[in-house]
């Protein structure tokens, strides 16, 4: 597989002018207005912001779950404002991964089964072998049979994070990873969250309303009016 360059000082994801709008019969509302980011690889950023300021839309454009209604957006140094769904789903299952809140897995798959499936719908070489490495990095090496419904809500986070690493990616999203988690928990994803993300190298693009979790990022960004403000750590 060919990829872009991922040094330490390379772009792997940026947008300029970023806009977006929702349009009804009667009237349009303009929820991002103006977005400029660069995430280089390895870096970590946060983004912050009140309930409701756009964050998860934001995130869902910069991820090419959606596409914005103005601006330029690229990955990878590929505009994904130029590319189809079936283009923009294939890149992402190449190169990149995704933590979520509600966790997102499968309910009628093992836990195993829920970290090997992506792997396998790439035809990644291995896939058994990584699934479980990765899931023994979260230590959950005794509960590969399980299924979701018989695994607390941080195990659930676990596997989700093993399912996020499993594959190697270059850059990952998490959507409030830890919100739908208790502190303890919560502060053991994180610590998870950043140790991988650190081990593999990985470019992590956070969304997050937990200052705590948010400043142990190398950057800080507050989403606020529709635009991202001043890096709130390089401001300091």
């Amino acid at each position: 597989m060919s990829h872009f360059s991922s040094s330490s000082d390379s772009v792997i994801l940026s947008c300029s002018n970023l806009q977006h709008s929702i349009t009804s019969s009667d009237h349009s509302l303009s929820i991002l207005k103006g977005v400029e980011l660069q995430l280089k690889a390895g870096e970590s950023l946060a983004i912050s912001g009140a309930s409701g300021s756009g964050k998860t839309t934001l995130l869902g454009l910069l991820a090419g779950l959606d596409v914005a209604t103005e601006g330029e957006l690229h990955m990878f140094g590929q505009s994904l404002q130029n590319m189809d769904e079936e283009g923009r789903a294939a890149l992402r299952r190449q190169r990149v991964g995704f933590v979520f809140q509600s966790f997102q897995l499968l309910p009628t798959l093992s836990a195993l089964d829920n970290v090997l499936l992506p792997m396998q719908l790439t035809g990644m070489t291995d896939a058994r072998d990584k699934s479980l490495n990765a899931l023994d990095s979260v230590g959950l090496s005794k509960r590969l049979t399980h299924y979701p419904s018989q695994l607390s809500g941080g195990e659930q986070q676990r596997v989700a994070l093993a399912r996020a690493f499993a594959g190697q990616p270059e850059l990952l999203f998490a959507d409030e990873p830890t919100g739908n988690l208790d502190h303890a928990n919560g502060r053991h994803i994180a610590d998870l969250l950043f140790d991988m993300n650190s081990k593999h190298g990985t470019a992590l693009l956070l969304v997050s309303h937990d200052l705590d979790m948010a400043n142990r990022c190398q950057r800080h960004m507050h989403l606020r009016d529709g635009q991202l403000h001043t890096d709130i750590k390089q401001a300091a």
